[in-house]
Parts: structure tokens; sequence; C-alpha cells
């Protein structure tokens, strides 16, 4: 009798080349995992980042709005409130004493108008108070000055009942001089009237501009190093480089337009927006300081048209450049490069225990044959030496225990054909959220399905580890609470993510149970090969219904299906290692075995009720684990 027999060296090389071969697929499914996953977070980082840029630059602006609304409501208000009581009558030196202690309470309280003046008709400065350092002074009589050749004051005195002036923003300048320290500041007015109604002068307020940029720069503050704030010649106003600020003032000409000339222009056609360009990314809206500081567009007079010209303007900017645009890549690698380095060794330790075990298994297969061979052989050989056996007994002992030799070996070659069937369960789930991932555009299920493929790769070195101890027994492992209903959930959706179609339903009926002292893993696989024998049992439309419940000191669960049942002969034998009904393609036969010998490894039982054609209960009871501590205590 000839016979081929796999040498060591054969079985090596073979060995090497499956593990390439599934390695490489492995490498491919991954490689196309990293690129969804890095899809996504890039996707996500930017409309985050967008989000926020935008938001930030809103803030700012809002922040110019509230100020310049305050300031408008103050000029107002000390205008309206004095011109009944005739405090801005031009020749009345009680009136200007009352008026000038009316500024001095307003301007202690408010602390942020560098002057608050009243201008009779001729320019001439009838009431001035200055504030300096925290102090608020009334200027004498004789230190008062006449402002007729300023701009603002024809601008405002020509303005009608109601409008309000704002000056354009710059640095406080004293004797042909910008004061030092540096004195932002804009100039707030309007016209006032005496008794009768003719106007007799101006109230002119000098906010402090500093107050109005710190408010800006605390609303943007999340993005304080790369927000600007501009005018509408494009100089900087305020800006993270305190040297690129007021350069008009300077007669500096450098400017945001000649720094980012096409960017300007995209700026400075639209109200707000965001664009991306060569210099990066770039997020902006507008101030009109009178419009939108009060809410309302303020009517124009004929000298007013700077107060509510939308040619007067500011603008908010915030600019990430095209570096930091390229750093979040940087940034996505250097975070999730370890992830996938450990993902991808598991992947190689995987490969290479199923590679081996494909082997072993084909090599075991062989070896059955030889065995089922020499046993055929040995029947015959038997037949013909029967009565010479009989002679005597030490020879019958010798040809019994030789069949029973060949039928062990038998047995365990056997066995080891079931183990791929056990693995393959997982990796196609593996493969399967893979192509799920690719298909889903939803961020949050991609990172479910991410998270359900690191947990099948660790189920694979699970069963794997499971099955190599049914030749051997295994070591002491850490046992844990286990949440029974929990492992019966996850189980159950493992379940109608790999088997079930829209003919098959699982009810789930889980009422509150105490826990379980066992292995998490060891749990959810017991009762996955439990439902998913009920699901292919049910072979047309039907319904599997799981329910747990507490009875006395057990947790007891009942896995319900529809399907055909088990005739009667073949229910003794359900747990018998490599019985099966089924096809060779549809498994070994190992998975109610090894079932049976996780629920009895943690002292539970599992039992069937079926009959023909009227479904299949399988009930698995564990004691719960107060009752076994209290067992414990008692011995």
């Amino acid at each position: 009798m000839s016979k081929t027999i796999e040498t060591p060296q054969n079985d090596s090389w073979s060995t090497v080349k499956r593990f390439l071969v599934l390695f490489a697929a492995a490498t491919a499914l991954l490689a196309g995992v990293a690129v969804t996953h890095y899809y996504v977070v890039m996707k996500t980082e930017r409309v985050e980042r967008e989000t926020s840029e935008l938001l930030n630059v809103e803030l700012g602006k809002a922040a110019i709005a509230r100020d310049l609304g305050n300031t408008i409501s103050d000029l107002m208000f000390m205008a309206r409130h004095n011109e009944p009581q005739g405090l801005f009558e031009n020749d009345d030196p009680k009136s200007r004493r009352v008026l000038a202690e009316q500024f001095l309470i307003f301007s202690a309280q408010k602390r942020k108008y560098d002057q608050i003046r009243f201008l009779d008709r001729t320019g001439m400065e009838a009431v001035r108070l200055n504030y300096n350092n925290g102090n608020a002074v009334i200027v004498r009589d004789d230190q008062l000055q006449n402002k007729a050749q300023r701009y603002y004051f024809a601008e405002t005195l020509d303005m009608a009942p109601g409008e309000v002036y704002i000056s354009p923003f710059d640095l406080n300048i004293e004797r042909d001089r910008i004061e030092q320290p540096l004195k932002p500041m804009i100039r707030f007015g309007t016209p006032v009237f005496d008794h009768s109604g003719r106007k007799s002068g101006i109230l002119l307020f000098n906010y402090l501009g500093e107050r109005l940029i710190g408010a800006f720069r605390g609303a943007t503050a999340n993005i304080s190093n790369h927000v600007m704030l501009l005018n509408s010649d494009g100089y900087w106003l305020s800006s993270p480089w305190a040297d690129d600020e007021w350069g008009f003032m300077y007669g500096n000409d450098r400017t945001f337009a000649e720094a980012y000339p096409n960017s300007w222009q995209r700026v400075q056609a639209g109200d707000s927006g965001q664009f991306y360009d060569d210099e990066g990314m770039f997020s902006f809206t507008t101030v009109y300081p009178l419009l939108y500081a009060t809410g309302r567009p303020w009517p124009s007079g004929q000298s007013g048209s700077l107060a509510a010209d939308r040619g007067y303007y500011w603008k908010v900017v915030s600019h990430v450049s095209s570096q930091s645009l390229v750093a979040a890549t940087g940034k996505f690698f250097s975070r999730q490069s370890p992830l996938y380095a450990a993902m991808l060794v598991l992947l190689a330790i995987s490969s290479l225990l199923i590679a081996r075990t494909s082997v072993r298994h084909k090599r075991a297969v062989s070896q059955v044959a030889i065995e089922r061979r020499v046993r055929g052989s040995l029947e015959e050989k038997v037949d013909e030496r029967t009565q010479e056996l009989r002679e005597t007994q030490a020879e019958k002992d010798q040809v019994v225990q030789q069949l029973i030799q060949a039928e062990k070996m038998a047995a365990i070659g056997t066995m080891a054909s079931g183990i791929g069937h056990e693995i393959n369960n997982p990796l196609y789930a593996i493969l399967g959220k893979a192509e799920a991932i690719r298909d889903e555009a939803d961020v949050s299920r991609c990172r479910g399905y991410g998270r359900d493929i690191v947990a099948y790769s660790k189920q694979i070195a699970e069963i794997v580890k499971n099955l190599s101890g049914y030749a051997r027994p295994s070591g002491e492992q850490d046992l844990e609470l286990v949440d029974v209903n929990e492992k019966l959930s996850e189980a159950a959706s493992m379940a109608r993510r790999l088997f079930l179609d829209d003919q098959v339903k699982i009810k789930e009926n889980l009422l509150p149970v105490p826990g379980i002292m066992a292995n998490s893993e060891e749990i959810q696989q017991v009762f996955f090969n439990v439902i998913r024998n009920g699901i292919q049992a049910i072979e047309e439309e039907g319904f599997l219904e799981i329910t747990s419940r507490r009875e006395e000191s057990r947790v007891s669960i009942r896995i319900r299906d529809t399907g055909e049942g088990i005739p009667e002969k073949n229910l003794r034998k359900v747990f018998d290692p490599f019985f099966t009904t089924r096809g060779p393609d549809q498994g070994e036969g190992l998975g109610l075995f090894i079932t049976q010998q996780i629920v009895r490894k943690y002292t539970g039982t599992i039992t069937f009720e079926s009959r023909k054609g009227e479904g299949t209960v399988c009930i698995i009871e564990f004691p719960a684990v107060e009752d076994k501590g209290r067992s414990r205590n008692e011995t």
C-alpha cells in the first residue's frame, strides 16, 4: 500500500506561502480602513475648524458692535437728558457748571471716555472733562480751546437731530505728535439744541479705543494667534503682531492688502465668508460701526456721510496658514500610527495562526485517510484471523488496543478539521465591517465598525486559544463579573449583522438578573453559538426569542427558535464532538461540544427541548454570583 507523508520541510513552506497570502489580504483590508479613517477624520476636523473660525470672527464682530452700541446709547442719553433742562444754553454759566458736574459723575462711572465735551456753535469748548489715569477732571475755563477748524466739529454740527457722527479709528495726537503711550481713539458726536429748538452746538465723546480692542481680543481669545481687525484700507487696527498695528499713523505702507493682495480682494468683495487659497484659509466678516452697532441704519445728513456711509467699515479676519493646515495631517499620522502598527502586528499573528492551523488540518486529513486505509486493512485481517486470535487472549487484547488507537487518531484528525470553521465566522465579519466602512458616510457608524473589527480580531485569537485547548487542559483564566444581559445583546447584535435577513427576527425579553463569575469572551461565545444554530435551523420565515430571568439562586437563559426541531434520535447526540446533520461545508460539529465544555467549566448546565416541526428551546443556567460566594464561605 503506497502513501504520501508530508515532511516538516513541506509543512513549513506551505505555512509560509499561506501566511503571505493571508497577510497580504489582511494588510490590504487594513490599508482600506486606514484610508477611510483618514478621510473621515480630516473631513470632520475641517468642518470643525471652519465652524470654529466663522464663530469666533462673528463673536469678535459682536463684541465690537456691543461696545459701539453702548457708546452711542451713552451719547444719546447725555444729549437727550440735558437738553430739556436747558444745560446746553450758550450764555448760562450756571447751566454749564451743572453740565460739568453731570459730565464728571458720568465719566467717573463709565471710565471709558478720554474726553467729554460740549462745543458751542462757534466751535469753542464750553465744557470739557478729561479722564486720565482713573481720575476725571473738569478743565478750567482759561484752558478751553476753539475746535472750529477740526473736521469732526463741522461734520457733527451739520447733522440733523438724532444723527450720530463717528470718526475714523486712529491714534490720539497731542501737539502734532502721536501721544505716548499709544491711545487709540474714536470720536462720537451729535448736535444738541436749546429750549427754543435752535442748534446750540455739539456733544462730543472721545472714546478710548483700547477698550474696544480689548473686548475684541477677549471675544476671539480662542484664535488670538491668527485673528486681526483691519480698516477699509487694509491697515491693521489689531494684530497678533504689534509691529503691524497702526501703520497708517506712521506712514508705513505695509498692509494686509499688500501682504495678501488676492485674498484682500476676496475679503473686500463680501460682507462675510470663508475661502481657501494658496496662503491658507481665511474667514471674515464686516463691521459697519454705526449701522451694525445700533441695530438699525441711522439717517445720514448732507455732512454726515462718514457716519452712515457703508464705505466706512472694518474687517474681522482670521488667517490659518497653509503650514498649519498641513500640520493637521501630520498630527493624524503621529497619533494613529501606533494604533495601526499594533493592528498590523495583530493581523500578522492572526494570519500566522490561521496558516499553521490550515496546514495542520490538511496534514491531519491526509493522516486520517491513511489511518482509515490502515483500519480497513486491519479489519480484513481481523476477519481472516478471528478464529486464530480466539486461541490467545493476549493477541486478542493487542488487536483491540490497535483498533482503539486507530480510532483515536481519526478523532484527533477530525477535530483539527473544525478549527478553520470556528475562525471563519469572525474573519468574514471583519471583512464585512471593512466593506461597510468603505460605503458608510456616517462618521459615528464608521467608528463603531472600527471597534467591531478590533473586537472580532480579539475573538479570532480567543477562538484559536479555546480550540487548541481541546486536545490538552487549559490553564487558569482571570474571572470577572459578567453582565449576562449585555453579552446576550452583543451576541444577538453580532448574529443580526452576520446571519439575518428580513425573514428572521430576533426578539429580546431580558429581565434584570445578577451577574456571573466567568470569562466574558467565553460566555459571549456560548450565547453566539446557540443563537447561530437556532437561526440556521429556521429555513423560512420565523423568529428567535431570547429571554433571561432569575430562578432562585441561578440565572436562567432560554433561547427558542421556530425552526424544524431536532429529531428525538439526534437529541442525545447534539453535544457529541463532530456530530452534525449539515453538509461538510457548514461546519464540523464542534460548536455545541465547545459550548457545553464552557458552560460546565463555570458550573452551569445546558439542555435542549425539541420536537420535530415545533422548534427548539435551549436552556442555559449559571449560578448567580452572590450564591456562588455564599457556598464558598459555607465550605
